[in-house]
């Protein structure tokens, strides 16, 4: 008995040593220009599967550390990686970019 009790607290303290460590950062997307949100924009947490998209809103939330590094992304801007620090909120502003001159929508009905 004593054997699974000393189990279960080292699995409890683990746990609450791994949630601790990690939070919410949260955050708005806009445009840099003309200060707009961005719906629908990339973000994710570099080198890991965790990721998320922003709501019409621009707002988004995603798990992650201090020390990993985000990377916001939409069509048509330029990405941007930051850092998260101590701060549980980041806001970005992503550049236009000049790399997409037009777009051509072809439709076959």
């Amino acid at each position: 008995m004593k054997r699974y009790t000393i189990l279960a607290l080292i699995a409890f303290f683990i746990s609450y040593l791994s949630y601790s460590q990690g939070g919410i950062v949260r955050g708005t997307i806009t445009d840099a220009d003309f200060q707009d949100p961005i719906p629908f924009a990339n973000i994710l947490v570099k080198e890991t599967g965790t990721g998320t998209t922003s709501d019409f809103d621009g707002n988004y939330s995603i798990a992650a550390s201090q020390g990993d590094v985000l990377v916001f992304s939409y069509v048509g801007y330029v990405s941007q990686s930051i850092e998260v620090g101590a701060s549980a909120t980041i806001n970005v502003s992503l550049e236009s970019s000049t790399a997409l001159d037009e777009v051509v929508v072809t439709g076959i009905g």
